[in-house]
């Protein structure tokens, strides 16, 4: 991560958005901060209210209405202490 400052970024705008598509570049403006975050070849329409990026992929939003209808059909299992140490603690 860089942070860097409005007139950093004014005068390297090209190396702080070639630079952004490898690690966050965070511009500090005033008493805030503000982040380029690539986007590749489209804008998606994000679902979320907070603009969280992790609900622009689509593969995510997949992944959450399955688990969901897992959940529904009773297609779970309790994640008991045993169980955690089994999964977590290798």
């Amino acid at each position: 991560m860089i942070v860097i400052t409005t007139r950093e970024f004014r005068e390297n705008q090209k190396k702080f958005f070639d630079l952004a598509e490898v690690q966050r570049v965070i511009i500090k403006r005033k008493n805030q901060f503000l982040e380029l975050v690539p986007r590749g070849e489209f804008i998606p329409e994000s679902v979320s209210p907070s603009n969280d990026v992790y609900f622009d992929d689509p593969r995510n939003i997949e992944d959450i209405i399955k688990a969901s209808e897992q959940a529904q059909n009773g297609q779970t299992v309790k994640l008991t202490a045993d169980l955690r140490k089994e999964l977590f603690e290798k």
